[in-house]
């Protein structure tokens, strides 16, 4: 293969006449400057550099962003595809590899430039981001009353935010308490408790072992909830009635 640095420029759509760039290709140890002519993928933005060769035409595409052409495909003169090739920067040659193989051009082919190693470090902080939120608080706390109680590990993910927040427990008389950490700090912040018969009562802490009620409702028979009242400033929820059980 041989690069022919006047190659016509066989772009006759507008789309392709937009964001014409140069494209550094690698070849015999010499550096030739082309022009991303042709648009691959269609996107308005031409992303590959099609010249024309001694028996047909080559075409070179940057697929990662740096500049330099690292995927080229030779056709003949009928347009015919002839070899593909791909190219190995650790020892400056072309390798010939199965078309079907090669990575594809997209976007804004050179010009992509930082903005496709700025994609990846998106793709990797994303990444990251995700993992770090598939955290959880770790053990809640509960300062109540009766003192200090651990309700348990962070198992429920209440606000969909990707933390686990929510401790849930059950004591012997079957009434269940939830304890969710809304701050991640690892002290309550709001509890439901849910008697046996049903009652629920909704309390939120107010600092320190201070707790008021917010809400008080039922669960009616087919399990949903239905409230009855939502005390306006709240009252008092610092009776040992309420955390008997949560010892």
């Amino acid at each position: 293969m041989y690069v022919d640095e006047h190659g016509d420029d066989t772009s006759t759509t507008p789309e392709a006449d937009s964001g014409n760039d140069e494209l550094t290709v690698e070849m015999d140890g010499e550096s030739y400057e082309v022009e991303e002519n042709e648009d691959f993928d269609r996107d308005g933005h031409n992303d590959t550099a099609v010249v024309e060769t001694e028996d047909g035409y080559i075409a070179f595409a940057d697929t990662d962003g740096d500049g330099t052409a690292d995927v080229a495909v030779e056709f003949d003169q009928d347009g015919n595809v002839v070899a593909g090739a791909e190219y190995d920067e650790a020892s400056g040659e072309w390798v010939e590899e199965d078309v079907k193989s090669l990575p594809t051009p997209s976007g804004d082919g050179a010009d992509e430039g930082d903005s496709g190693r700025d994609r990846q470090a998106s793709d990797t902080d994303d990444k990251n981001d995700r993992e770090t939120d598939d955290r959880d608080s770790g053990t809640i706390t509960v300062d109540t009353p009766n003192g200090e109680v651990t309700a348990g590990e962070a198992e429920y993910d209440t606000d969909g935010d990707g933390v686990k927040d929510t401790a849930i427990v059950t004591d012997d008389d079957g009434t269940t308490y939830a304890f969710t950490d809304t701050d991640h700090d690892g002290t309550a912040d709001t509890a439901v408790v849910i008697e046996a018969d049903g009652d629920v009562t909704v309390a939120e802490n107010t600092g320190g072992d201070d707790w008021k009620v917010v809400e008080e409702g039922h669960l009616n028979p087919d399990g949903t909830y239905e409230s009855d009242s939502r005390p306006t400033g709240g009252t008092d929820a610092s009776s040992d009635e309420l955390w008997a059980d949560a010892k």
